[in-house]
């Protein structure tokens, strides 16, 4: 980004980590889930494009998935995309009403992250910290690989002390162990966390 006279320029890929940010931030601090969908979705959005433009034979995200049949691609796009499109626009149906899972978010941000890694981006502080929740709090979504990355990471009690925490608590020590580990020039995010 750089600033101009009448504002500033920014690419696709800023904006996209830029909300990517903004979106994971507001989840850990219980932020208004419309907004974090919305953010969400719009960075993975940015992301899937931008990754598939640089390497066409890329492993797949949402929008493509291999698990799903080439027939039913359509459909499927249709079905991930209903609430961010339900909360973009109002042209045909300004006054209807949609049932929303929060959680869905999630994958938008995980997918999100993912892409922007097939882009060769580095990821943000704000990144790190929901990949290591989600290998925190949600070990049963990864494979056994994943599942043993916490573990040989963080000391026990540390992992123990870690998972009482709140998303809140949690976002809150995670950056203070990142300012601690900084200052003592210790390499961070995926390599370990120790709490002081």
């Amino acid at each position: 980004m750089t600033a101009t006279a009448s504002g500033m320029r920014v690419g696709k890929l800023d904006a996209a980590r830029r909300q990517l940010r903004t979106a994971i931030t507001l989840w850990f601090n219980d932020g208004d889930p419309i907004s974090v969908h919305t953010l969400a979705f719009a960075a993975y959005e940015i992301m899937h494009a931008i990754s598939e433009k640089r390497d066409p034979t890329r492993h797949d995200l949402l929008f493509d998935s291999a698990l799903i049949k080439d027939e039913h691609l359509r459909q499927w796009n249709a079905i991930i995309r209903k609430h961010a499109n339900f909360f973009k626009h109002a042209d045909r149906d300004g006054d209807s009403v949609i049932e929303f899972d929060p959680t869905i978010s999630e994958f938008f941000i995980l997918y999100a992250i993912v892409g922007r890694e097939l882009c060769g981006e580095s990821p943000s502080d704000e990144e790190l910290a929901f990949m290591w929740w989600l290998q925190i709090y949600s070990p049963h979504l990864l494979t056994e690989e994943g599942r043993t990355m916490v573990p040989d990471r963080i000391p026990i009690n540390n992992l123990a002390y870690l998972r009482r925490l709140s998303k809140h608590e949690f976002f809150e020590a995670w950056r203070e162990a990142r300012r601690q580990n900084d200052k003592r020039g210790i390499p961070f995010g995926r390599h370990t966390i120790q709490l002081s």
